[in-house]
């Protein structure tokens, strides 16, 4: 894939890959993202989450998000479509914020794990329309055609989530529904909010209950550790862009300035910014 789609899309992008482009560092997309696994496993990383990717599972990001390819199978496939972050915005608006927020909190689905293939079976037909549409040279209505099959796919979507998404969360307590609402926080403020208050107070708990939780629920994880890790990814996201001084990505990240940055990285990556950018540059391991 050409990287440069991830930032500047303008239409919707299909393609069927082994996601080997997100294999040596992470990247940032700056659009819709949804991918369905047709063969193979694979550990996908967003930071501070891991999605553990098989036959029959789909990965929905809605804003983007940051992605990288830690390990897959030698035949690990994905139906990966694209779309422009404006375009959504546009056909978005007209339909139930409710079924978006679920979404946002919940982007990982095992279809046909109730034994039922039907939205398997639907998914996959929605991916042939995005082959036959989105494949080729773009056309002169490929704007009306991106925006009608967006709509009409989010449509469908949120038609089924009663009956084939929600059901796959009754049997959850409401420290995991907590979780998950963290977690999904944590993927959309972390650039900015480094602090557990914060994601204490979005959720209305205390930060030592909100401690509980994550340690229940990510391996003893505290939610500052889960944070850092996210934080993390998005400066390494940074500093790949070598037109960026450390001064600037402290304040795109949020930090006081670039000595603090220096120093956060050092203590979760092990090796400084500048360490970091010259692995990068000579194309050693990190």
């Amino acid at each position: 894939m050409d990287l440069a789609k991830l930032t500047s899309l303008s239409s919707i992008y299909y393609e069927e890959t082994n996601l080997d482009f997100l294999r040596p560092l992470p990247q940032m997309f700056s659009c819709g993202v949804q991918m369905i696994c047709t063969q193979g496993e694979a550990l996908v990383s967003t930071g501070a989450q891991h999605f553990s990717l098989k036959p029959m599972c789909e990965l929905i990001f809605w804003n983007g998000s940051i992605m990288h390819l830690l390990d897959s199978s030698a035949d690990f496939q994905v139906r990966l479509l694209l779309y422009p972050q404006s375009l959504f915005l546009k056909v978005a608006v007209s339909l139930d914020t409710t079924y978006f927020n679920y979404m946002r909190e919940f982007p990982y689905f095992e279809h046909g794990k109730d034994g039922h293939t039907e939205s398997w079976k639907s998914v996959n037909l929605w991916m042939d329309m995005a082959e036959m549409l989105f494949s080729g040279k773009s056309g002169p209505f490929v704007e009306r055609l991106s925006e009608n099959y967006l709509q009409s796919m989010l449509m469908w979507i949120f038609s089924s989530i009663p009956g084939q998404y929600i059901s796959a969360t009754e049997s959850y307590t409401r420290k995991q529904m907590l979780f998950h609402r963290f977690m999904h926080l944590v993927h959309e403020y972390a650039l900015k909010e480094h602090q557990v208050s914060f994601y204490a107070e979005k959720l209305c708990i205390s930060p030592r209950y909100l401690c509980a939780i994550t340690a229940t629920y990510s391996q003893g994880k505290t939610p500052k550790q889960l944070i850092d890790e996210q934080l993390s990814a998005e400066v390494m996201v940074q500093l790949n862009n070598l037109d960026l001084s450390l001064s600037e990505i402290a304040s795109i990240c949020s930090f006081p300035d670039s000595s603090y940055l220096s120093r956060f990285f050092k203590k979760i990556m092990g090796i400084s910014p500048n360490e970091y950018r010259l692995k990068r540059i000579s194309g050693s391991e990190l």
